[in-house]
């Protein structure tokens, strides 16, 4: 029984081949628009809001919060860790926002 089917399968994986290797060769798709993937509109949109508009609400807002921990907080140690890490987040932020904006 086995070698019945033998046959069948070596006939089958010939007659594939041979197809596919006279199938004529021809670019993609995807590849004839130029270059240009079709979400990359999408995402260029996405980076000019988020730099934009986002990351200044975002610097403001969390230098906000640094100032709010700080001036509520005292001078608790853990308090003061937190405040140093929001005023270092936000001068990260500062930094990236001028960094876009310097090297576009």
């Amino acid at each position: 029984m086995k070698r019945a089917a033998q046959p069948t399968a070596i006939s089958l994986m010939a007659a594939g081949l041979t197809i596919v290797l006279l199938l004529p060769v021809s670019d993609c798709f995807a590849a004839q628009s130029g270059g240009e993937l079709p979400w990359d509109q999408t995402l260029l949109a996405l980076q000019d809001m988020l730099v934009n508009t986002a990351a200044p609400a975002a610097i403001g807002f969390a230098f906000a919060g640094a100032v709010v921990l700080y001036a509520t907080g005292g001078h608790d140690k853990q308090v003061g860790r937190l405040v140093g890490s929001g005023i270092g987040g936000c001068i990260a932020l500062v930094v990236v926002h001028l960094l876009n904006y310097v090297f576009p």
